[in-house]
């Protein structure tokens, strides 16, 4: 009997309207759940020539072996598929979203969906205790996803789970967000867009099951154990932070105990554009649009040609968020949109075919929007998102002599792959040296924007003494306490000091936080608070008086092992991430012919001076880094290929 899973995953082609049953216990407990089997999935199914609106892609919903269950911030769900946001060659890569729909389909009786094929007319799919239904949804088609979610719960009650999209994802807009609530997105990898090219508007999830634990008694201690753990929020930030949250912050998914202050329910708020209120939920990019965020200013002397401005932080700022979400449209494309068009301003374009750049008038961006997603006229160049625009200037009768420029904000704003620069301290945050370093190892190698589940390694920013590039730390944490903890994890703490040596153990750091958010993303748990370096305190006296700051890296073995009945440790755990890593690149090698070129292209950025103290690298350091992931890795230095003797360690040959 298994424990932890339910044992199913439902395979539905939309095509043939065939339905069929995928053993989950086929791919554990090698894969673990979520991510894992996701890529176990994908590389036994996915063929080299597929694209993003194929009928063959695949869309693939998981869960994980702790999902459903009282695990602190296990409520999260994975999504996959091949994303059209990917630039400049769509591929596979994954989503990982907060919320309640995951629970709800293992209580519905399944681990995960497959979805491939295409309807012949707007469907929403309905799953319920072990039932998959087909639903008419042109009645649905062309309505936000807000509106969408309110009409399909007047269907079926108020207590199903709703995953759907806007008219972005109908109009295949490739930055368009599969909602969930009022607050939960896939948002960056553009995965509406696949779901519109199946003519999918909606998942609705009801459920009333269980999850079977193989160790009740046990379970519960280590849960519990795990919430005192967790409860004051996210790791290393959030160590002084109350164990009780303020009524202002919102818990953004299932069984989350936590008082993470990005989180925060903004109820009742009167609309700034338009009439009513508006009730909704924001988190980290609350800054951004609903305040001046200055850490998006990037103004260096030596580099004339870069000029980033902060935004601009309206008024109404909800409102363009409330907007976003009801189209589906990933909100980040506000921010990149809107420095991009400051770059042309720079240069005295003040409008682009009759547009005019009304840059900090909130009504300029909400017709913006509106028409992105009806893909009018010029319109449809910039649904296409930021890179791709910037490929066709000349269609938009930009003048050939602004092009260079134009392309070269576009690519500091899209470091690699198509995706917003995120904790690369250049674009946007601030990422003093050496955080940046392990950012760019995980840019590097990564399919996609890889702090979505990366946040570990660089949320130690917030407790940098000052000399290290953070004016105001979060707490006042001794240096030498930091060290302590990373030589009892890494054996080695110089691996926390700035600069580039030792490399050897930088790169080592790195690679042991890529295998741990392959586990995140496969148990499924918060990448937030997970894994626990650090421990918490009541007060700064508390901290000052702590000799040693380290938390407990061994929670997340204890709570599958209790969950599941099977014995795992640690350090077998961090193997099934290491098998799941070279899973991934196995399957981009054979599919998109991954290689060391392409693992390449993030570097560029780094020769530009992080913001806060300046440091950057050139060619010939960052060589010796990528050798050096190669040589742990034990992969071939000159393609980035895992080698044969790591392939069969892993089982995966």
């Amino acid at each position: 009997m298994l424990y932890g899973w339910v044992g199913k995953i439902k395979k539905i082609d939309l095509s043939s309207n065939d339905i069929s049953t995928i053993d989950t216990s086929k791919f554990i407990p090698e894969f673990i759940g979520g991510k894992g089997i996701s890529l176990k999935i994908a590389w036994d199914m996915l063929k080299p020539e597929i694209g993003p609106f194929d009928p063959e892609n695949i869309l693939i919903f998981m869960t994980g072996p702790l999902t459903g269950t009282i695990a602190p911030t296990s409520g999260r769900g994975i999504i996959s598929s091949i994303s059209p946001r990917v630039y400049p060659n769509p591929w596979f890569t994954r989503s990982n979203i907060g919320g309640f729909w995951a629970p709800e389909l293992k209580y519905a009786g399944f681990d995960g969906l497959i979805i491939t094929g295409k309807s012949a007319s707007p469907i929403y799919i309905l799953v319920s205790d072990g039932d998959i239904l087909f639903k008419d949804a042109r009645n649905l088609w062309g309505k936000g996803a807000i509106t969408t979610q309110k009409v399909i719960k007047e269907i079926h009650g108020e207590d199903v789970q709703v995953l759907c999209i806007g008219p972005a994802g109908e109009n295949l807009i490739r930055s368009s967000t599969i909602q969930h609530n009022l607050g939960n997105a896939s948002g960056e990898a553009g995965f509406g867009a696949v779901m519109g090219s199946k003519k999918i508007k909606a998942v609705v999830i009801k459920g009333s099951g269980e999850v079977r634990i193989a160790k009740p008694n046990q379970f519960l201690k280590d849960c519990k154990y795990a919430e005192e753990l967790v409860r004051n929020g996210v790791n290393i930030a959030g160590m002084l932070n109350s164990k009780v949250a303020l009524p202002t912050n919102a818990n953004c998914s299932a069984a989350c105990p936590c008082n993470c202050s990005w989180c925060k329910a903004r109820k009742n708020v009167p609309a700034k554009f338009g009439s009513g209120f508006l009730t909704t939920v924001t988190q980290c990019l609350d800054y951004s649009y609903s305040q001046k965020w200055n850490v998006s200013e990037y103004d260096r002397p030596e580099i004339p040609d870069i000029k980033m401005k902060a935004l601009p932080g309206f008024n109404g700022g909800i409102d363009i968020h409330y907007l976003l979400n009801d189209l589906g449209i990933s909100e980040r494309e506000y921010m990149c949109f809107y420095q991009w068009f400051d770059a042309f301003l720079q240069v005295n374009i003040e409008k682009i075919k009759g547009l005019e750049l009304n840059i900090n008038s909130m009504e300029f961006w909400f017709n913006f929007f509106r028409m992105m997603t009806r893909r009018e006229g010029i319109f449809d160049v910039f649904a296409e998102s930021v890179m791709r625009s910037a490929d066709r200037l000349e269609e938009l009768e930009i003048p050939e002599k602004f092009w260079k420029r134009l392309k070269k904000v576009a690519h500091f704003l899209h470091p690699a792959y198509g995706f917003p620069e995120h904790r690369l301290g250049r674009a946007f945050e601030s990422q003093p040296s050496p955080i940046w370093l392990f950012s760019m190892l995980h840019w590097a190698f990564d399919t996609r924007d890889p702090m979505s589940n990366h946040h570990q390694s660089s949320f130690i920013q917030y407790v940098f003494p000052p000399h290290h590039g953070v004016p105001v730390p979060l707490a006042d944490v001794s240096f030498n306490k930091i060290k302590k903890v990373y030589e009892k994890i890494f054996k080695n703490g110089d691996v926390i000091e700035p600069g580039f040596d030792p490399i050897d153990g930088k790169v080592k750091s790195a690679i042991w936080f890529q295998h741990r958010s392959c586990v995140i993303d496969s148990l499924l748990v918060c990448d937030w608070v997970f894994p626990r370096t650090f421990t918490s305190f009541k007060n700064q006296l508390e901290l000052n008086g702590a000799k040693d700051l380290t938390g407990d890296i061994d929670v997340e073995s204890r709570l599958f092992s209790s969950a599941t009945g099977i014995k795992m440790s640690t350090q077998n755990l961090e193997k099934c991430g290491e098998r799941i890593y070279n899973l991934e690149r196995a399957l981009h090698i054979r599919n998109y012919n991954r290689c060391r070129k392409i693992d390449e292209s993030i570097e560029w950025i780094c020769e530009f001076p992080e913001k806060s103290d300046g440091t950057k690298l050139n060619k010939k350091i960052f060589n010796r880094f990528i050798d050096s992931y190669y040589k742990n890795r034990n992969w071939n230095l000159k393609n980035g290929y895992p080698k044969k003797q790591k392939l069969k360690e892993l089982g995966l040959l």
